[in-house]
C-alpha cells in the first residue's frame, strides 16, 4: 500500500494522517455494500438501565485513595480484596441488619453522580432500614484525633506501621423508621464475615479483623454468635413508636485505632463528605448534554476514574478498577489517558503517560503482560495521541529515544517471527496473548493490529520531529508488515454462521471458538487505528459478523463469557461506526452501552444478557468502560478524521427537545481546544449553534452534519447544505430550523 503521500503530509502537519485518502465525508453517508447497521432496539434513545447486571458494587473511596472501599448491592461494606478463600474476592464483608432474620431489599441509589454516598433501603415487618455509606474525607471531623496505639498492641513492626497509609474512616449512618401501627423493639445486628481472624473486644467495644481494630460498636453491644469466619454483634435494643425514627452509626477504621462515633459526629462527617465531593476539582462540565441520565453517566465516569487512580512512584497511575484490575494495564490505560486528556487535564495525564513510559524494558519493548506484544504499539500510539492533543512537540522530541527503541523492538519481533518462512505468522509477530476472550500464546491478529497502529504512529512522530530519514525507513517497515498482514488475512478469511466473509482473530484452523470472539483489537484497527479504507471488504465483512451477533444493542459472545456481553466493547463497536460516517448507529450503541450499567452509574466488565443466567466477569466499577462512555459521548458531537473536524454527526434526535442545550467546552482535539453550544429554542422550532474553532492548528475542514433533522441551516443569512464546510478559523453562530418526525414548520 502506497504511503508516500501520507508521509509527506505528516511531515507538514501536527497530526498523524492515516493510510487511505479520506473520503469527503457527508452527513448520512449511505451504507456501503457489506456494511450492516443491525436492528434497532425499543426505546432506542432512552437510558433507563434496563440491562443492569443482577449484582453490582459501587466505589465510595476518595480521589487517589489508597483504600478502595466498595459497597455491595445489599449495602455490604467490602474490604480486603484478594483474600484466599474469600467470597466474591473480598476477604472481609460487613452487613447491617434489623435483627437475626433476613431483610427484604427495597432498592439502592447514589446520592448524586458526583457524590458517591450510597443509600440502601431494606424493609422487614414494617420497619424500614435506610443505610448511608460514605468515606470520611478529613480527620478534622473525627470525634477525636486519630491514634495508632493498636500497632503496639498487635505487635506490628514500626516500619510496617509507617507503610499503612494515612488514617481513614468509612461510616454507615443508618436510619430505622417504624412504618407500622404499633411500637416495636429492634435489636440491629452487625455481621462480620472474614477470612481473617475476628475477635470482639467487649471492654473497648471494638471488632478486630486480623491485626486491625476495625469496627467501633455502640456501648452495650454483645456477641450473639461467633465462628472461625463470622462474628455477629448485637447492638443495644431500640424502641420505635409508630412513625418515628432512630439512627445509629457503624464506623470502619483503617491504619488507625477504632473509636466510637456519635450521631452528631457522623452527621458532621456526612456534611463534610458532601462538601468534599461538590468542591472536588474534577473535569466536569466539558461535555454537557440534555439527557440527564447520559449526563449522569458522564459525571459518574469521571468520578470513578479518579477514585480508582492512585499515586505511585510520585506519579498518578490511572487504574482500571479497584479490585482485580487495580494497577497499570497498558491498553486500558491508553484510553483512560486519552479520555482525561480530551477533558483538558493534560498536566495530569502527562504524568500518567510518564508513569506508563517508566515501564519500558531494556530492549525497548513494553510487556507488562507476557507475550502481549501489542503493548509496544499501544504505547507508541499513546505518545502520538498525547502530543496531538497537547501540541507539545518539545515533549515529543524529549520522548524520541523511547520511540526509537520501541520501534527497534517491533523490528526484532518481526525478525523472530520470520525465522521460519513457512510459519503462518511469518512477516508479522510470533504467537502471543490475544486477550478479550482468547488465551495464548497463539498465532493471532490482535498483536498484529496494534503493532501496525504503533508503526503508523512512529512514522508520524518521526515526521513531526524532523527525523525524515527515520520516517521513511519506518514507512517501509510498515508497508512490509501491512503486505504480510494482507497476505495472511486473505489466507485466513472464514465464513461465519451468517455467511459473512470475515477475519477471525486466531490463525489456526479449524476454529474452536466463535469466529467473532475477541475482535476488540480489530475494532481499534478501524478507530483509532484508522488502518482500513472505508470500503475494505475484510473490514466490512468482519464488522458485519459483529453486527449479526448483536444482543440488547451490543455484541454477544465477543469477550470471555461465550454467551455474555462485554459491556465496554460497545465503545469500540460504536467508534467503528462513527468512523464509517454512521453517527446515528454510534448514538444507538452509546445508549445500549449506558443501559448495561448499574443504576449506581458504573459497569461490570462482562455480564449475561437479561434472563440468561447471572454470569459476570471482571472488575466493577470498570473504568475502561468509564473512559469509553466519555469518549463516545464526545465523539458523537466532535469527531476528528485526519485533518478534518466533524460536528454533530452522532447527535441523538432526543437531544433536540424544546429548550435543550448541548455544550462542549474547551475539549482538546489534535487541532487545539474546541468549544461549541447547540441551544434549541423554547418552542422547539429552531436552534442556534455557536462554534469556537480550535486555533492552535485549524483543521483543513470543519464540517457540520445535521442528517435529516434540519430543514434549513443558515450562516450570516446564507443557506448551508448539510455536510458543507464551515470556516475552520472564525467563530460562528448558525441558525438551524429543526425538522423532526411530527414537527410542523411555522
Amino acid at each position: 500500500m502506497n504511503r508516500l503521500v501520507n508521509l509527506l503530509v505528516a511531515m507538514s502537519l501536527v497530526s498523524a494522517v492515516r493510510a487511505e485518502p479520506l473520503l469527503r465525508w457527508q452527513s448520512g453517508t449511505p451504507a456501503r455494500p457489506g456494511l450492516k447497521l443491525g436492528a434497532t432496539v425499543d426505546r432506542t434513545f432512552v437510558l433507563d438501565w434496563r440491562y443492569t447486571p443482577p449484582d453490582w458494587q459501587t466505589s465510595i473511596c476518595l480521589i487517589d485513595d489508597g483504600l478502595k472501599t466498595l459497597v455491595g448491592k445489599d449495602g455490604a461494606m467490602l474490604y480486603d480484596y484478594g483474600g484466599s478463600g474469600s467470597a466474591a474476592g473480598f476477604a472481609t464483608r460487613v452487613t447491617l441488619h434489623l435483627d437475626d432474620g433476613e431483610d427484604r431489599w427495597v432498592g439502592q441509589r447514589i446520592e448524586d453522580p458526583r457524590v458517591p454516598i450510597v443509600i440502601t433501603e431494606m424493609l422487614r415487618n414494617g420497619i424500614e432500614l435506610r443505610i448511608q455509606a460514605f468515606a470520611v474525607p478529613d480527620t478534622a471531623v473525627w470525634p477525636s484525633p486519630p491514634t495508632r496505639e493498636f500497632v503496639r498492641r498487635a505487635g506490628i513492626p514500626a516500619s510496617q506501621a509507617v507503610r499503612m497509609g494515612p488514617p481513614r474512616a468509612d461510616l454507615v449512618l443508618a436510619t430505622l423508621t417504624n412504618q407500622g401501627p404499633s411500637t416495636v423493639e429492634v435489636r440491629p445486628q452487625v455481621r462480620v464475615h472474614s477470612t481473617k481472624a475476628i475477635r470482639f473486644d467487649k471492654a473497648a467495644q471494638i471488632v478486630w479483623v486480623g491485626d486491625r481494630p476495625m469496627i467501633g460498636m455502640l456501648p452495650g453491644a454483645t456477641v450473639a454468635s461467633r465462628s472461625e469466619r463470622e462474628c455477629v454483634v448485637v447492638l443495644p435494643a431500640m424502641s420505635l413508636p409508630p412513625g418515628e425514627s432512630r439512627q445509629l452509626v457503624v464506623p470502619f477504621h483503617h491504619s488507625v485505632d477504632a473509636i466510637t462515633w456519635s450521631i452528631e459526629a457522623a452527621t458532621r462527617a456526612l456534611d463534610a463528605a458532601r462538601a468534599y465531593w461538590r468542591k472536588a476539582d474534577l473535569p466536569y462540565g466539558r461535555i454537557s448534554v440534555p439527557d440527564a441520565n447520559v449526563r449522569a453517566m458522564i459525571d459518574s465516569s469521571i468520578r470513578n476514574i479518579y477514585q480508582a487512580r492512585e499515586i505511585k512512584d510520585g506519579l498518578p497511575a490511572f487504574q482500571v478498577g479497584p479490585t482485580c484490575y487495580r494497577g497499570l494495564w497498558i491498553v486500558d490505560g491508553a484510553f483512560l489517558l486519552e479520555a482525561v486528556t480530551m477533558l483538558n487535564r493534560s498536566a495530569e495525564t502527562r504524568a500518567g503517560v510518564q508513569y506508563m513510559l517508566n515501564h519500558q524494558n531494556a530492549d525497548g519493548s513494553f510487556e507488562l503482560l507476557t507475550q502481549y506484544w501489542k503493548e509496544t504499539g499501544i504505547v507508541l500510539w499513546v505518545i502520538d495521541r498525547h502530543e496531538q492533543l497537547t501540541g507539545d512537540t518539545a515533549w515529543l522530541r524529549e520522548t524520541w529515544p523511547r520511540v526509537e527503541r520501541a520501534v527497534q523492538s517491533i523490528q526484532s519481533l518481526r525478525r523472530k517471527a520470520s525465522q521460519d518462512p513457512a510459519a503462518p505468522y511469518a512477516g508479522l509477530v510470533p504467537p502471543g496473548f490475544p486477550d478479550g476472550g482468547l488465551g495464548g500464546p497463539i498465532a493471532e491478529y490482535t498483536n498484529v493490529y496494534w503493532l501496525l497502529v504503533g508503526l503508523e504512529s512512529a512514522v508520524a512522530i518521526a515526521a513531526r520531529t524532523g527525523h525524515t530519514d527515520q520516517a521513511a525507513a519506518w514507512q517501509r517497515e510498515y508497508d512490509d508488515m501491512w503486505r504480510a498482514f494482507r497476505k495472511a488475512a486473505e489466507r485466513d478469511l472464514a465464513a461465519d454462521a451468517f455467511g459473512n466473509k470475515m477475519l477471525p482473530v486466531p490463525m489456526q484452523r479449524p476454529l474452536d471458538r466463535a469466529p467473532h470472539k475477541a475482535l476488540w483489537a480489530f475494532c481499534h484497527a478501524i478507530h483509532p487505528g484508522e488502518l482500513f479504507a472505508p470500503d475494505d471488504p475484510i473490514m466490512l465483512g468482519t464488522l458485519a459478523s459483529l453486527t449479526d451477533n448483536e444482543c440488547e444493542g451490543l455484541v454477544k459472545g465477543t469477550g470471555w463469557l461465550d454467551t455474555g456481553i462485554w459491556n465496554y466493547f460497545g465503545g469500540f463497536y460504536g467508534h467503528a461506526f462513527a468512523w464509517l460516517g454512521q453517527g446515528d448507529k454510534a448514538a444507538q450503541v452509546l445508549y445500549a452501552f449506558g443501559n448495561h450499567a448499574s443504576p449506581l452509574l458504573a459497569w461490570r466488565e462482562e455480564q449475561s444478557p437479561v434472563g440468561q443466567g447471572g454470569e459476570i466477569c471482571g472488575d466493577m466499577p470498570h473504568n475502561w468502560a468509564s473512559a469509553e462512555f466519555i469518549r463516545l459521548s464526545l465523539h458523537l458531537l466532535v469527531f476528528e478524521r485526519g485533518d478534518e473536524l466533524h460536528l454533530l454527526e452522532g447527535l441523538p434526535p432526543t437531544w433536540l427537545t424544546p429548550g435543550a442545550k448541548t455544550t462542549v467546552e474547551d475539549v482538546l482535539t489534535r487541532f487545539g481546544p474546541f468549544s461549541m453550544m447547540l441551544r434549541v429554542s423554547d418552542d422547539g422550532q429552531t436552534a442556534d449553534l455557536e462554534i469556537r474553532p480550535p486555533a492552535r492548528r485549524p483543521p483543513a475542514r470543519l464540517v457540520l452534519h445535521t442528517r435529516d433533522w434540519a430543514e434549513a441551516v443558515m450562516l450570516d443569512g446564507r443557506a448551508l447544505v448539510d455536510g458543507r464546510d464551515l470556516s475552520p478559523t472564525q467563530r460562528s453562530t448558525i441558525r438551524i430550523t429543526i425538522r423532526l418526525p411530527g414537527h410542523q414548520s411555522p
